[in-house]
């Protein structure tokens, strides 16, 4: 029973993560499309692919705790 919560659970969070996703690269569209400005869109460019790098590293961690996957946790 605590795994069907727990699956359903983590299938949840990844759909709001997704509408999430979606909505903030259409603010983005819109901010690169108003304003031409390189060095704005450069800052959000990089400041999105950190935001990006950390989630996938929280993301392995989290993996790694639960699971003991020798080939994706071994570094």
């Amino acid at each position: 029973m605590r795994i069907i919560i727990l699956l359903l659970f983590l299938f949840s969070l990844n759909g709001c993560a997704f509408m999430v996703a979606k909505e903030t690269a259409k603010v983005i569209d819109i901010v690169l499309e108003d304003n031409p400005n390189p060095t704005k869109k450069e800052k959000i460019l990089k400041k999105q692919q950190s935001k990006m790098k950390s989630n996938k590293r929280k993301a392995k961690e989290f993996y790694c705790k639960k699971v003991r996957d020798p080939i994706k946790c071994d570094e």
